[in-house]
């Protein structure tokens, strides 16, 4: 087995520009292409819908690779990956162009569910990329009332920074809790009262059953699912956030298997075709914890497959696998929400606020019959989440994390209002 010489990355944001650093960082001294339909230089995504939207963060704060594609000797391709024949390593892009490689890496992450009018069309705003974003700020400066549909992030963040901009917002959620789906009912329910709190107004258990057009606003018509009431909403800014679909359309013809993704091994690389590596939001790959195919769509998922996906190319007699410690966060209303371990909806939860100086509020999720800490959320206390993630790999039980968080607000083990559920 040999080093390639000519590595060719599909998707050029997180995913694709974490393997193409880490490919040079390691020594890959070969040609680079990165297939990217988007301008500029590459930048992250999560802050799209938090610190960019808000306008605290420009472009350049979201730049991914300091001194851009140039400085790592990538060759940029703009356009779309249309087809791939992986019989003769050949990619087809939408300029017409024709790639051969050596070694393929899919980092093609994933594509947002659209709202669709009455009329069939899309409307409303997502945000998914830069411009995106800016279309969406631009929107929110003129004023007006916002919606926002789904109880995802992407709904939960844009309804933070439309209220932190003064503006009005309804959120429009089929699921009983705002990020219920992700955190469970009990972290969800919180959620759901912060923003409350803040001034929205948070419509859980609602389902929209028409989306008129109205000149550049939208009308809404919902339905409670709990009392059958139906009511209408005015939408002067419509934003989307009921989710993502993987982008492999252009991977239909060829021999990678997919399945809600890109189906890889625990060392990243894709079934169904040789020299082929996916990462990121659109693969599914087999995760050694839970013994099943996962597809996880979080940065630092991506940033962590991207060093695995490099060292295996670059030491094919010497490969190793992907060991998910999961992190992620979301920031809303000047605050992070800060998640380790996989929360499952259905867990034991323990919703506990330490006293103290400063009251620190965590939840734990448990799981089996020892206890045993499967996730830890904290609320506006990154400090506790750094002592979280420090004692995670040591597997404690709950009640062991629970210590260790209290002694760490506190400075003593008498001084949590503990709720259950």
């Amino acid at each position: 087995m040999s080093i390639p010489e000519h590595i060719v990355i599909v998707g050029g944001s997180v995913a694709g520009a974490r393997t193409a650093q880490a490919l040079r960082q390691q020594g890959f001294d070969g040609t680079l292409s990165v297939i990217e339909p988007e301008t500029g230089e590459a930048y992250d995504r999560p802050p799209l819908s938090k610190q960019y939207l808000s306008g605290q963060w420009d472009r350049e704060q979201i730049s991914l690779i300091p001194g851009g594609w140039a400085s790592i000797n990538a060759k940029v391709h703009q356009g779309w990956a249309t087809a791939l024949d992986t019989k003769t390593k050949r990619l087809e892009l939408s300029t017409g162009e024709t790639l051969e490689y050596d070694t393929l890496v899919i980092a093609t992450g994933l594509a947002p569910r659209r709202l669709l009018a009455d009329d069939g069309k899309p409307i409303g705003h997502v945000i998914a990329t830069a411009s995106d974003a800016d279309g969406l700020r631009e929107a929110l400066s003129f004023g007006g009332h916002v919606v926002a549909v789904g109880g995802s992030y992407i709904a939960a963040e844009a309804a933070s920074v439309a209220i932190e901009r003064g503006l009005t917002i309804s959120i429009i959620n089929r699921q009983p809790q705002l990020l219920g789906r992700s955190l469970g009912p009990v972290v969800g329910a919180h959620v759901t009262k912060t923003h409350r709190e803040h001034g929205a107004d948070v419509r859980n258990n609602t389902r929209i059953t028409s989306i008129a057009r109205d000149g550049e606003a939208a009308i809404l018509t919902v339905i409670e699912e709990d009392t059958g009431l139906e009511d209408t909403i005015r939408a002067d800014v419509l934003v989307s956030g009921i989710g993502s679909t993987p982008n492999t359309g252009w991977l239909a013809s060829s021999s990678v298997r997919v399945d809600d993704g890109v189906v890889t091994d625990a060392r990243c690389r894709a079934f169904g075709a040789k020299d082929v590596y996916a990462l990121g939001d659109v693969a599914r790959f087999y995760d050694v914890h839970s013994t099943t195919g996962r597809r996880v769509g979080h940065w630092t998922n991506a940033a962590d497959q991207a060093t695995i996906v490099a060292h295996n190319i670059m030491n094919p007699e010497s490969p190793e696998g992907y060991r998910e410690y999961p992190y992620f966060w979301s920031d809303q209303f000047g605050k992070k929400i800060q998640v380790a371990g996989r929360p499952d909806a259905d867990a034991h939860v323990e919703f506990v606020t330490f006293d103290g100086p400063t009251p620190r509020t965590v939840a734990v999720f448990s799981h089996g019959e020892e206890d045993e800490c499967a996730a830890v959320v904290t609320f506006g206390w990154p400090r506790g989440m750094v002592a979280a993630r420090r004692l995670m790999p040591l597997d404690p039980t709950s009640a062991e994390m629970l210590e260790e968080l209290e002694k760490f607000a506190t400075g003593h083990p008498a001084s949590a209002k503990l709720a259950s559920a």
